[in-house]
């Protein structure tokens, strides 16, 4: 499966993204190629006037009724703005704008405070050229040194993510460098604690966490038999859960810049998808972020 599979007929997505200072060019240009591919409409909310950027683009009316802007005198009246209208079902997808990652987080969090507060990690959903099916990695972004408990957290919110994009079998990979326990790596340690943990406690039938693997036997079938590794998950992984966020993001950033891959990039665990992106993810990227969120929000 690739993007290509899981995003067919985009014209039949609909919803309303909520953004916060969508205030760049090349971000007003990926909302346009949404507005052309899906049914989706868009909430501006900045703290200075787009008004002349989009209007540059020349849209049709029909493009320009769906795409609503309120402007705020701050950033923070802005975010407030943004996140009133998520809660109270006007809009359901959050994505990032010309904002600090940290700052919006931090008020998705704040106004979690009085009820059950989530708990937030970020998944990378990726198309590599040399894999034979699209590949999740968590956490790349957001959790620096996950505990066993925050591990079981990212499983869950992943485990959902999967159902909402029609996963039949899911297998889980725990990542270390090694495949083999040793108690001078904790990675390792941890990874066959929440291993057993998984046996002992199943999540669903279709849903294989084990560990640990090195990355080979995780995603190579081939390396895995030479290794005398045999399992559900191993050489067919579709989720590798990274043990730090100092190992997932190279990854990640060695299988985008080197491999090519292509990129959707969201945050879960929160009451509604956000697209969390950089300023350096291609517009391509941007794009499948938005569409990946719109099928499962």
């Amino acid at each position: 499966m690739n993007f290509t599979d899981l995003l067919k007929e985009p014209q039949a997505l609909t919803g309303t993204i909520a953004i916060v200072n969508a205030t760049d060019e090349p971000l007003i240009r990926v909302i346009i190629e949404v507005l052309k591919q899906t049914e989706a409409d868009f909430k501006l909310y900045n703290n200075q006037d787009v008004a002349e950027i989009i209007r540059s683009f020349d849209l049709s009316a029909d493009f320009l009724k769906r795409i609503h802007i309120q402007t705020f005198d701050t950033e923070e009246a802005a975010i407030e703005g943004c996140l009133n209208d998520l809660y109270h079902g006007k809009a359901q997808i959050l994505m990032k704008g010309q904002i600090s990652t940290a700052k919006i987080l931090s008020a998705v969090l704040k106004r979690n405070a009085q009820g059950t507060k989530p708990f937030l990690n970020h998944v990378a959903l990726c198309e590599i050229p040399s894999y034979h099916k699209l590949l999740m990695i968590s956490d790349v972004a957001l959790n620096i040194a996950p505990t066993e408990e925050e591990m079981k957290a990212i499983i869950q919110n992943l485990v959902d993510f999967s159902k909402r994009l029609q996963y039949q079998q899911l297998h889980i990979a725990l990542l270390s460098s090694v495949e083999k326990v040793s108690p001078k790596i904790p990675s390792t340690v941890q990874a066959e604690r929440l291993s057993e943990y998984y046996q002992s406690h199943p999540i669903e039938p279709h849903v294989h966490v084990e560990g640990p693997f090195a990355l080979d036997n995780a995603i190579d079938k081939k390396s895995a038999i030479q290794k005398g590794i045999h399992s559900k998950v191993a050489g067919n992984a579709d989720v590798l859960i990274v043990p730090g966020l100092d190992a997932g993001n190279v990854l990640y950033k060695s299988l985008t810049y080197f491999g090519r891959a292509k990129v959707a990039s969201l945050i879960l665990g929160a009451h509604f998808p956000i697209v969390l992106t950089s300023r350096a993810d291609s517009i391509e990227n941007k794009i499948n972020s938005i569409l990946v969120a719109l099928k499962v929000g």
